[in-house]
């Protein structure tokens, strides 16, 4: 009986998609291990497996069963900080972060895989930082040095032929928001259409990706919107609420329902705008986020004159 082992999936979708062993393991492990690993004479570690699946497009699930109690500490820890982060609970980041340093410092930090976790540790720590005051120039320098642990050749915009990971899409992400909150904005703009032609020309799939996206068209619409671009704000957020009703997302959803109602008002569409304010209200208020909610309700009067 002819067994079909991981390494055969990870070479067979491989070379459907026509990617080289040298592209797909770039900066997660050496090409030699990755040649071992399709070849069924290396079993992958969970972060180097992990990495080399998402890059594919084959989606965050996995099976643990085969992972040690540390392996699947680590990984449960790392799976609360992604959410803390999300949620923007910096202070719970924190806690979790140092709990997963402390962690590294027990394990080889030279092996392949523990260097894919301290970087997002690494991330983690940066983002809370940042919510603390950080510098803009500091955070921007921090976040260049943390995906260059993966991507060592990034130039700091164009990530050109790479296949990248859930985390590093967060990383580069997070770059660009450093580029617009050092005045630089084009350059936080060129770098998140790279990642949003990145996203739609791998399609990868899994819960991740699917909140990263319509992350990266919020900020791009707001930025254009501050351009005064406000055509190119309403299709990059409708691309956005399209997509987020399609996945069930509602996390960016309703700030990218504010970003369309202000472009909307600038284009002069109130009628439009005053409905896009009033639903991006109540979602907020059926999420429990009131006081964003009541801040949506009181931009809206302040500046267009809209009540909702």
């Amino acid at each position: 009986m002819a067994y079909y082992t991981v390494g055969d999936m990870l070479r067979d979708v491989r070379e459907r998609q026509k990617y080289s062993q040298e592209e797909l393991s770039y900066g997660i492990c050496t090409p030699s291990t990755l040649s071992r690993i399709e070849n069924g004479l290396q079993v992958p570690g969970k972060k180097i497996l992990e990495g080399l699946m998402q890059r594919l497009g084959i989606g965050d699930g996995m099976n643990h069963a085969y992972l040690s109690k540390e392996e699947m500490e680590r990984y449960e820890l790392e799976r609360r900080l992604v959410r803390c982060l999300g949620r923007e609970e910096y202070g719970e980041a924190g806690r979790l972060a140092s709990q997963m340093e402390e962690k590294l410092e027990r394990a080889a930090r030279k092996d392949y895989g523990m260097k894919m976790v301290d970087q997002y540790v690494r991330f983690a720590q940066v983002m809370v930082r940042k919510s603390q005051g950080e510098d803009a120039e500091c955070v921007f320098q921090m976040l260049l040095d943390i995906i260059r642990i993966t991507i060592p050749d990034f130039d700091g915009i164009h990530i050109r032929d790479r296949l990248l990971t859930f985390h590093e899409i967060s990383i580069l992400n997070n770059i660009g928001c450093a580029y617009h909150d050092k005045g630089e904005l084009w350059n936080g703009v060129r770098l998140l259409f790279e990642l949003k032609e990145y996203i739609e020309g791998h399609t990868p799939g899994g819960e991740e990706m699917s909140v990263k996206y319509p992350m990266i068209l919020q900020n791009l619409s707001s930025w254009m919107g501050q351009e005064r671009m406000y055509s190119d704000a309403l299709a990059l957020c409708q691309t956005g609420i399209d997509y987020c009703i399609e996945h069930g997302k509602l996390h960016v959803f309703p700030m990218l329902l504010c970003n369309k109602a202000c472009a909307l008002a600038e284009l002069g569409q109130y009628d439009l705008s005053r409905q896009c304010f009033g639903q991006a209200v109540a979602i907020l208020q059926a999420m429990n986020q009131q006081e964003r909610a009541e801040q949506t309700r009181k931009y809206a009067e302040l500046h267009y004159g809209i009540k909702s």
